[in-house]
């Protein structure tokens, strides 16, 4: 029996804290307790990976240090906490650090039933008390329980579907063993690794040699039978008090069940490791894994990154999309892997999907999932000469992407440009309040007290979504071509130009997309 949020509020250090949210969740089991303080450009997802990826379980402690009065990033890191499963946030020092707790923040939690907490206004309390209580409990329940099987399961039918893994399975064994766990197949490949501790950087082909060796402490090999494939094997290593007998074979129960019910396809589990290994810049990692598919990860010179458009489709497409896109690009491509990661689905191709093919690719995916309700938000990314520069691509597109779709709403390609611009638009112009005057005096003479006309809006939507043509123009505003003529006139006799010329289109299109931004 697990430790819950519902047994930690009658803790001496959190019976004081008022439960704002999240009443029908009280039941969901605390493996640890954690602090998030910076939330800076990435994305919370984005610091996940880097760290090891959450299994959920965490009851998270936080003040909001760095965002304190961003409302927004406040409630994208509560739905963030939310879709990794975690077990509550608790939130410190509000009327001094945080001003106050919004009331969007409390909706929002209350919305996704997600557990939320505040403590008492007062600067002498400390993240050590809470955090000291809770795992005093987790650790005496520990060690008064040693199921295994029943606690991971349990923890496991909390999560949301797409995180009900193999890897999960081996991140709740590390932490609950206290051990380095690696998962091999039949020719001793490494299909999966958790280290101890999580923030560990030991190289996991070495911790195997010396498992292989005997040097390692207290390694412990198991045998796993996934019923239809080859036997597998389980390494656990501990160091200091060794694992009893009684521990060993309930984690070999559980990683045999674990194979049977959420990995029956180990193919598809290592492409996935293959594509975050890229990501994030893991190249021992990314060589081994690109061998075992006989892969050359030099020859990789485009991606596509797919993000749902509908949250609430978010886990389906995280499942389905990387499969769509395989067979699609499959005839089409001598080298091409597709897996979800993060908030993303990417897929990593050769040249096969370079330029004028390549676009009709993505056209062809991009009509296939709004076909099957699985609409998409899609980069890409062409040109790139090695895997670092996939990386930065990456990081790039999840940052730029929610820019990119307010200044070109009608649009759900975009490529790697746009988003720069985006990005350009975003952090030089928004954040320069120069910048922001200058461009607003550009649009200036488009601004009239004296009548209605939304010069302005039209001029946007003429540069942004109708590439300069003013028959699509007016589809796009639901507008007689005759009017939108008479609005172009009225443009230009404003501007004294044609709002065509160069070099004055450039300050023209970058002021309509800053106004987009703004507006937004």
């Amino acid at each position: 029996m697990s430790v819950t949020l519902k047994q930690a509020l009658v803790l001496p250090s959190l019976r004081q804290a008022t439960l704002l949210a999240g009443f029908d969740n009280l039941d969901r089991p605390i493996t640890s307790v954690n602090v998030l303080e910076y939330i800076g450009t990435e994305t919370l997802h984005q610091q996940n990976e880097t760290a090891g990826r959450f299994a959920g379980g965490e009851l998270v402690l936080t003040c909001f240090s760095s965002i304190p009065t961003n409302v927004n990033a406040q409630c994208e890191c509560l739905r963030a906490l939310a879709q990794v499963g975690q077990a509550g946030l608790v939130l410190y020092y509000v009327g001094t650090v945080m001003p106050q707790v919004d009331p969007a923040l409390v909706t929002l939690a209350q919305e996704l039933d997600f557990p939320l907490l505040v403590m008492p206004p007062r600067m002498e309390l400390r993240y050590s008390e809470v955090i000291g209580d809770v795992m005093d409990a987790i650790l005496r329940d520990q060690a008064d329980n040693t199921h295994l099987l029943g606690d991971i399961l349990e923890h496991m039918t909390l999560l949301p579907e797409h995180q009900r893994t193999v890897d999960t399975v081996l991140q709740l064994l590390s932490d609950r063993l206290r051990a380095t766990v690696l998962l091999l197949d039949s020719t001793g490949q490494l299909l999966g690794a958790c280290a101890w501790p999580r923030g560990s950087q030991t190289d996991m082909t070495d911790l195997l040699i010396q498992a292989r060796q005997g040097n390692a402490d207290q390694c412990c090999r198991l045998t796993i039978d996934p019923g239809d494939a080859a036997p597998m094997e389980l390494c656990l290593l501990k160091a200091g008090q060794p694992l009893s007998n009684e521990v060993q074979q309930q984690a070999q129960d559980v990683m045999q069940l674990a194979l049977n019910l959420w990995s029956l396809k180990h193919a598809e589990l290592a492409i996935e490791e293959l594509v975050r290994a890229i990501l994030r810049d893991e190249p021992i990692k990314m060589r081994r894994l690109a061998a075992l598919f006989r892969l050359n990860v030099a020859s990789i010179h485009c991606m596509w990154m797919l993000s749902p458009l509908d949250p609430a489709c978010r886990e389906e497409f995280l499942r389905r999309v990387p499969t769509i896109a395989s067979q699609l690009l499959e005839p089409h491509c001598q080298a091409a892997i597709a897996g979800s990661y993060q908030d993303f689905v990417i897929v990593l191709a050769d040249n096969g999907v370079f330029g004028p093919e390549g676009e009709a690719l993505a056209a062809q995916l991009d009509a296939q999932l709004k076909s099957e309700g699985l609409g998409a938000g899609f980069v890409c990314c062409q040109g790139l000469e090695n895997t670092a520069q996939v990386r930065a691509a990456f990081l790039r597109s999840s940052e730029g992407l929610p820019s990119a779709q307010t200044i070109w709403p009608t649009r759900t390609v975009h490529t790697l440009g746009e988003i720069d611009f985006a990005l350009h638009c975003k952090n030089d112009l928004v954040q320069d309040e120069a910048s922001v005057t200058r461009c607003r005096a550009v649009l200036a003479p488009l601004h009239s007290s004296s009548e209605e006309l939304p010069l302005v809006d039209t001029l946007a939507v003429y540069l942004l979504d109708a590439d300069q043509n003013i028959a699509r123009c007016a589809q796009q505003l639901f507008l007689h071509k005759n009017t939108v003529k008479y609005r172009y006139q009225q443009i230009t006799h404003r501007l004294g130009h044609t709002p065509d010329k160069l070099p004055e289109l450039t300050a023209l299109y970058e002021a309509v997309a800053l106004y987009r931004l703004l507006e937004k």
